[in-house]
């Protein structure tokens, strides 16, 4: 199987284009004014505009009213959602585009919570959930394995402390539906180092 790949954290065309030409599936832009990774409307409006049709690029949201982030995609082109707050699942459904819903794994019972809520959605929406670092998304930091041991990964997406030197063994032993990077692929925050990019997208393909 395929293992799917998505660059997190892009704030500038030539590291998006440069993600795709490497072999990534799917970006991620952050929305979150906090993030040292914080992309601007502008900004995202570019990066959707040279990417075009070739992947989703996903708009990362931190508790906004659906409202809010309506008026982002309409603002921006992004193609996808990607939630990383308190959200309910209200808020996960409904939309015409792809969502990913971010889950920070602190103990088991969350990870299995997280398939409960993917079935509730319903096995025909394009919702996945993301397994990431109780630090948050950018923290560099991994979760806890043992936490999803034995568990079916297959339709969610583990990040948090990835790069090129561990993401091909994390993914040969936990068998996810994809993988996410933001931190493990860059050269300072927000700006993506290409052969780090590269070989992460290289090392995932070789899992």
């Amino acid at each position: 199987m395929r293992i799917w790949t998505k660059i997190c954290g892009i704030t500038r065309v030539v590291d998006a284009v440069a993600a795709l030409d490497a072999g990534a599936d799917a970006i991620g832009v952050n929305f979150f004014p906090k993030s040292p990774r914080a992309c601007s409307l502008s900004e995202a409006r570019d990066i959707t505009d040279a990417v075009g049709a070739r992947a989703v690029v996903y708009g990362i949201f931190v508790d906004l009213s659906r409202k809010a982030i309506a008026r982002v995609v309409d603002q921006t082109g992004i193609s996808g959602v990607q939630l990383h707050g308190t959200e309910d699942l209200e808020l996960c459904t409904g939309w015409s585009m792809p969502l990913i819903r971010a889950v920070p794994v602190r103990r088991r019972a969350q990870v299995e919570d997280a398939a409960v809520l993917l079935r509730r959605i319903g096995a025909d929406a394009d919702v996945r959930i993301l397994l990431d670092s109780p630090r948050g998304g950018g923290s560099g930091t991994r979760f806890d394995d043992e936490e999803v041991g034995s568990l079916d990964l297959s339709q969610m997406i583990v990040a948090g402390g990835l790069g090129p030197a561990n993401v091909a063994e994390v993914a040969t032993r936990l068998r996810p539906f994809g993988v996410d990077t933001a931190s493990g692929v860059e050269s300072r925050p927000g700006i993506k180092d290409l052969g780090l990019m590269k070989e992460f997208i290289d090392n995932v393909s070789s899992a």
